[in-house]
């Protein structure tokens, strides 16, 4: 085996060494960001609803305005009887919203707007 070869396996080996170690990412906002402040007997909440329940869970300066980020664009997704709201940062470039190389994050609520997940993007 040539030394090339020697080296690209030791750097394949070594990476995959290294994913398994770190394991999965899980990362979740806590504490205030993700509240259970509603009885679950509330009236269930719109697509509107849960963009406004998102957007008060993202933390303060997520979507700017600042120098990185102009604003946020708000996904909501309706499953298994809760709400998945996708929040995607972009830039306004040339009048055009630009989306690549911002962050992301997703709030999954429940029918009636309590936090099940406050997840920032990975």
């Amino acid at each position: 085996m040539s030394a090339f070869a020697r080296a690209l396996a030791a750097l394949v080996a070594l990476g995959v060494v290294r994913a398994a170690l770190a394991g999965p990412v899980l990362v979740y906002r806590q504490d205030g960001a993700c509240p259970h402040d509603r009885p679950t007997d509330a009236p269930r909440i719109t697509a509107e609803q849960a963009i406004a329940r998102a957007q008060a869970l993202l933390p303060r300066d997520f979507c700017g305005p600042d120098w990185y980020v102009d604003g946020c664009d708000y996904d909501p997704e309706r499953a298994f009887d809760s709400w998945r709201v996708y929040a995607h940062q972009y830039k306004l470039v040339g009048g055009r919203k630009e989306f690549a190389g911002r962050d992301h994050s997703y709030v999954v609520l429940d029918a009636v707007g309590n936090c099940l997940a406050n997840i920032p993007g990975t």
